[in-house]
């Protein structure tokens, strides 16, 4: 049988592989193995990378148009914090062992496992570019898996696609297609507007974000310019069974008549006032059926959570998307899909159980008697359950199926699996159905229209609070009867501004642009492309907002543009950055290299041409933020005299283009260089203390920029931390210090040097210990505990195994070191061990008996003794409750419990204690 190695986007989904191909028990076409990445691994060259004098920001440059792109592993930069740093270096170690792997000829064909849709597609197609020749010429396959179920997966590991159909190939250009396009906008837009605008600091535009920008610029204009103008509208009240009020309208063809001049309206009211209205016109609408919202997908959810009723922001509804997903409580959540795949609702039985186990839902919800008919129903309902499309990729948010504690949830959390329950149950309910009524009178050459919504079944709208349905009803007339009018009313109005942009309403916006045109045929070929994706669009929100152009208030959630990013869109005028349907337009243009009309070449060719005339128009615009003192430096510069001037991310001498080698990145170490910082360096010597980092040994220090005359450049001071003084060695009486910053502490006697060897050696005092311990940085109040009484408080580790537990550290007199103390660490006894009377506590995340001791070996191993009683807090997945840890020690057996397994079923058994093993078992 060959052999052949899935790459799998992620650990999730690569899981999902693996249950498949357990479940599969060898009955598979090929002898498969999983290998995870965690999204891209490679990425396009930056511009020094091309070309070295690419690296300076200079006009002359731009725009910047490689020949060829080309893609490197990814890696750490200089300037990237840590937790960026370690993502690339994980990035960089799954490239290196999935091509480690298919190098060493155990393959004979690779699989694209990655996530169905174009990024997934081109994860592992840029992947794959940068593999030797014999790699690329290996049998590619495709597994399209976008909801995550074991069942799907087992279809398409029996029969593998081909990752070469052209479909796929495509699909995967396109996704390569927007990333060298934004590539080419944003770089060269950001460098040429930072350099004319010379500001003083670095502007960043892109194809998205400085379209939106655009977009909320434009309507606070039109806000602050608006100017309300009056109307008046006429209403006549009819005498029938019951008042019936009328507004007046157009006809045949109906549309409410304002009127902007009152005399208008006056005179309206004069020629009908005292007479009769005759009803020319009476209709009914078949019954119509409103059926419940459709799932939610990401851009929903975040717009339905980031409303005034909830005001969220989207980050935090973001984060607890990923923080669910990672607990496999919710689904992937990155995902434009409404509907739920027939595999997943297969386990709707589950999913609905863990919908209605949420507290905070209402208790018609909660107590729902859900029958297999509805789930039945529900099932075969293909406006909520179909297959995916290529263009969804991942199905809508809903639950996995797994039960979880709703009271370990933070606050964003427990309402975004209430707002994914609420949807999910809501569509097992019946459509609401309703009728509209209308009445057409005529009063002298005037028409009126009285209308009303019928309710005929509320179905689920009964189940929502509050619910706004604005239902009425018209009394039963007879058309060509006359029915005098009571009373004619002239109503006051006043034209309303534009509503400001909300998060919740310019992600809408976001989704459909083409709501804000009236061109058909503008609207037409924008329908289905919109600014950004379902993952991205926040994020350009979000962006927008940490440069600073616009502030997003906390609780309205309403965008204000600040003056600095009007004043970036002023600026820009008219350019193509700023016009929302065309970024609308070269998603067209990316859709049609996805279905192959246009060729990756091509399309790049194209993004050039614009990127040409950005870049133009950007050099002939004239400087629209305001000279910036901090442009110009007080001081001249050290090599040649010249002026000293921030542009972009760097500070050059203005001799730069005529050979002066001056050059400052305001960007050094993980720290930002500011003007004064230079200043300061130039004329006192350093700068102030920094907070550093260093992206090869992945630590945090303290040090000073200073100047080096002799070379000519900024360089780096290592800040030496203070010995400070903690107290009296307990051995000796010498006095113990805290040495470099906290990462040991020893006695004044203590030495420590290296060997010949390499090795350190002690001597003196053997007084020292580390401030980190299993995980746990020591705090100084800490260590000064140890110090004085020999131990430390309870405290919180975390074992090789990445897990957590509970226990104190205690100096060790014979060893003469600090030792790990379980005993001293017990919560409060919970009952009675039933092998030898101890007490029976909580340590860590097992309940011990008093008498129970463990030690560490020296291979790493644990040696118990005494008492073997371990009651784990979890077993198999599911944390064990105070009653059944009591009934376990008072009868070593417990009820019948509900555990799931791996194939998120339940199933049934007792836990009972087993002597002979002396560990907790099942008893089925």
């Amino acid at each position: 049988m060959a052999k052949a190695l899935i790459i799998a986007e992620k650990k999730s989904l690569a899981d999902v592989y693996r249950q498949a191909i357990k479940r599969a028990g060898g009955k598979l076409p090929y002898e498969y193995d999983v290998l995870q990445f965690q999204g891209n691994v490679v990425e396009l060259l930056e511009p020094e990378d091309i070309k070295p004098e690419w690296k300076t920001w200079k006009l002359a440059d731009l725009p910047m148009l490689p020949q060829k792109f080309q893609y490197t592993p990814i890696k750490p930069k200089a300037g990237d914090d840590p937790k960026t740093a370690a993502y690339k270096r994980r990035g960089i170690a799954y490239f290196k062992e999935a091509k480690q792997k298919l190098l060493s000829g155990e393959y004979e064909l690779v699989v694209n496992g990655c996530d169905p849709d174009r990024e997934g597609q081109s994860i592992f197609d840029k992947f794959m570019l940068l593999m030797p020749a014999k790699i690329q010429r290996l049998p590619q396959l495709r597994l399209w898996v976008g909801d995550m179920q074991v069942e799907t997966s087992l279809k398409y590991l029996q029969q593998p696609l081909n990752n070469k159909d052209p479909e796929y190939v495509n699909f995967g250009y396109e996704a390569m297609g927007r990333g060298i396009m934004d590539w080419l906008f944003g770089l060269n837009a950001s460098r040429a507007f930072s350099l004319v605008q010379n500001s003083g600091q670095a502007i960043h535009l892109g194809r998205g974000m400085t379209a939106i920008l655009a977009l909320v610029v434009k309507r606070q204009a039109e806000i602050e310019n608006f100017v309300s103008q009056p109307y008046w509208t006429v209403q006549a009240k009819l005498k029938t069974p019951e008042l019936l009020e009328a507004k007046q309208v157009t006809y045949p063809e109906v549309k409410l008549v304002n009127h902007f001049e009152r005399q208008a309206a006056e005179t309206v009211r004069e020629a009908i006032s005292g007479q009769a209205a005759q009803l020319i016109s009476s209709k009914q609408s078949p019954v119509r059926f409103r059926r419940a919202p459709k799932y939610f997908n990401t851009s929903d959810i975040i717009a339905y959570l980031s409303s005034a009723t909830y005001h969220l922001s989207g980050a935090s509804i973001t984060k607890a998307l990923q923080h669910l997903y990672e607990l496999k409580i919710t689904t992937y959540p990155r995902t434009s899909g409404r509907e739920m795949t027939p595999s997943r609702a297969e386990n709707l039985t589950a999913i609905v159980a863990v919908a209605q186990s949420i507290p905070s839902l209402n208790e018609k919800l909660r107590r729902l008697e859900v029958s297999p008919q509805m789930l039945a129903k529900l099932k075969a309902n293909r406006y909520y359950v179909k297959p995916l499309s290529k263009k969804t990729g991942h199905d809508c948010l809903t639950f996995t199926g797994k039960k979880f504690n709703y009271a370990n949830l933070n606050a964003v959390e427990q309402k975004v699996v209430a707002a994914i329950a609420f949807r999910l149950l809501l569509s097992l309910l019946p459509s609401e159905e309703h009728l509209d009524k209308e009445l057409i009178f005529k009063a002298a050459t005037y028409y009126f229209q009285a209308k009303a919504t019928v309710l005929v079944n509320p179905g689920w709208t009964a189940y929502v609070p509050k619910f706004k349905g604005n239902y009425s009803d018209l009394p039963q007339l007879v058309v060509n009867q006359a029915y005098p009018l009571a009373q004619v009313e002239i109503l006051d109005h006043k034209t309303q501004a534009p509503k400001a942009y909300t998060t919740a309403s310019l992600i809408k916006t976001m989704e459909n642009i083409g709501r804000l045109y009236d061109d058909p045929a503008l609207k037409a070929a924008i329908k289905d492309h919109g600014i950004g994706t379902d993952a991205t669009r926040q994020l350009l929100i979000d962006k927008n907002e940490k440069l600073g152009y616009w502030s997003i208030d906390k609780k309205s959630r309403l965008i204000q543009p600040t003056k600095l990013g009007s004043q970036i869109i002023q600026a820009l005028g008219a350019n193509p950055l700023t016009q929302v349907q065309l970024t609308a337009l070269w998603e067209e243009k990316l859709a049609q290299v996805a279905a192959g009309q246009l060729s990756l070449g091509q399309f790049v060719d194209l993004a050039k041409e614009a990127t040409v005339e950005i870049v133009t128009q950007i050099k002939a615009t004239p400087s629209a933020l305001g000279p910036n003192p901090a442009a110009k430096l007080a001081s001249p510069c050290p090599l040649d005299g010249g002026d000293l001037v921030a542009q972009g991310q760097v500070f050059i001498c203005s001799n730069h283009d005529t050979g002066c080698p001056f050059i400052v990145y305001r960007n050094l170490l993980g720290a930002k260089l500011t003007a004064a910082d230079l200043e300061a360096i130039l004329t006192k010597g350093k700068s102030n203390l920094k907070e550093l980092y260093s992206a090869k040994t992945h630590k945090h220090f303290q040090g000073y920029f200073v100047w080096n005359q002799e070379k000519g450049k900024v360089e780096l001071a290592i800040q030496q931390a203070k010995p400070k003084l903690m107290g009296t060695c307990p051995l000796d009486g010498g006095e113990v210090y805290s040495l470099a910053g906290g990462k040991l502490y020893a006695c004044e006697h203590h030495q420590s040097q290296k060997n010949a060897q390499g090795q350190w050696e002690s001597s003196g005092c053997p007084y020292y210990f580390s401030g980190r311990m299993y995980g746990k940085k020591l705090t100084q109040a800490v260590a000064k505990q140890i110090i004085e009484t020999g131990s430390s408080p309870v405290l919180t580790f975390t074992s090789k195994k990445r897990k957590k537990f509970t226990a104190i550290l205690k100096w060790n007199q014979a060893e003469a070191k600090l030792k790990l103390e379980f005993a001293e660490a017990s919560s409060k006894a919970i009952g009675v061990c039933p092998l030898d009377g101890g007490q029976v506590s909580l340590h860590g995340k097992a309940y011990l008996c008093e008498n129970h001791r463990a030690k560490r070996l020296a291979d790493g191993s644990w040696q118990t003794t005494g008492c073997p009683l371990v009651i784990p807090q979890t077993f198999a997945k599911q944390k064990l409750s105070l009653k059944t840890i009591k009934q376990l020690l008072k009868y070593k057996r417990t009820d019948l419990l509900t555990f799931t397994g791996q194939n998120q079923r339940d199933y049934q058994a007792r836990l009972v204690w087993d002597e002979q093993a002396a560990r907790v078992k099942f008893e089925f």
